[in-house]
């Protein structure tokens, strides 16, 4: 993670992540700052299966 919170992004799908609470999180509650709270919940990947360009395509479609 970069210190500032300006320069972090998502390490899955690139999304900039700007406060505390765009950041995923880890199993044990606490926060995960490789990856943002769409891509990693609870310490879990979400939605497995599916393509970046899918991932892109359902964000911007809801």
């Amino acid at each position: 993670m970069k210190t500032s919170t300006y320069a972090n992004f998502c390490e899955r799908c690139g999304m900039p992540i700007h406060k505390l609470a765009d950041f995923g999180s880890n199993l044990d509650g606490t926060v995960n700052t490789e990856y943002c709270h769409d891509c990693y919940v609870r310490g879990e990947f979400v939605d497995h299966g599916i393509t970046l360009e899918e991932r892109a395509e359902r964000q911007l479609g809801s």
